[in-house]
């Protein structure tokens, strides 16, 4: 994926929220389907989800997301992160391989959905947008497309969307990490409780845990452009 890639922000996103997204281009990923290094920070998030779970659930990360759904029009569906954190409370972490372990780890310690897509495929922006309808995708681990409702969340290149919230609430299957990746882009959405410095965080906790399986990964943030700046 070029390094000059920007994620673009529309007016619609930005008033539904979303005002200081973060994404980064993590390079030098060994994908393997063991990830020992982790185990302690998988028993470390699962502790956190068992014994403590209103530090997550009770958190303004969490309400922000829980007020951005509802004003898309899904206040009885928990938001992605949620709904992680809540999958681990009662299942435990499902281990996939190590970067995708790494992810799940993050996102269930923050209670924030998180995007990440091997970026071989990828090129040009990220626009972050409320969809018109009809964007279509086939969800993360499913066999068959599904498509947008006008209105909810997206974000995507000019050809692919990549992630949609709300009714389906996931990744695009097209573009998942397996063993065959060794660069993907990691998106970090955010809500309108969640600061800059908040979501390039989440990133860092993201590249940190990557980085013990893969020492050699390094990551390259995206540029950040307001719609309003780009008309003006």
């Amino acid at each position: 994926m070029d390094s000059a890639n920007s994620i673009i922000v529309r007016e619609d996103a930005r008033e539904l929220g979303v005002t200081a997204p973060v994404g980064c281009v993590i390079s030098g990923l060994d994908v393997r389907s063991e990830a020992p290094e982790l185990d302690s920070d998988v028993a470390a998030v699962e502790s956190l989800a068992q014994e403590r779970p209103e530090e997550i659930l009770d958190s303004q990360i969490v309400d922000g997301s829980r007020k951005l759904y509802a004003e898309m029009g899904y206040s009885d569906i928990k938001p992605d992160g949620e709904m992680r954190f809540d999958l681990v409370r009662r299942r435990g972490l499902k281990r996939h391989n190590n970067v995708v372990d790494a992810y799940n780890i993050v996102g269930a310690e923050f209670g924030l959905g998180l995007g990440m897509h091997d970026t071989a495929q990828l090129g040009g922006d990220i626009v972050i947008e409320r969809a018109s309808g009809g964007e279509r995708l086939i969800p993360l681990f499913r066999e068959s497309y599904r498509s947008a409702n006008p209105g909810d969340l997206l974000y995507g290149t000019r050809r692919h969307p990549l992630w949609i919230s709300g009714q389906i609430g996931r990744d695009s299957d097209e573009f998942k990490v397996t063993e065959s990746t060794d660069e993907a882009l990691l998106m970090v959405v955010g809500n309108e409780n969640t600061t800059e410095s908040h979501n390039r965080a989440v990133c860092e906790r993201t590249v940190e845990l990557i980085q013990k399986t893969c020492p050699e990964a390094t990551a390259e943030y995206l540029d950040v452009v307001d719609e309003a700046l780009i008309i003006a």
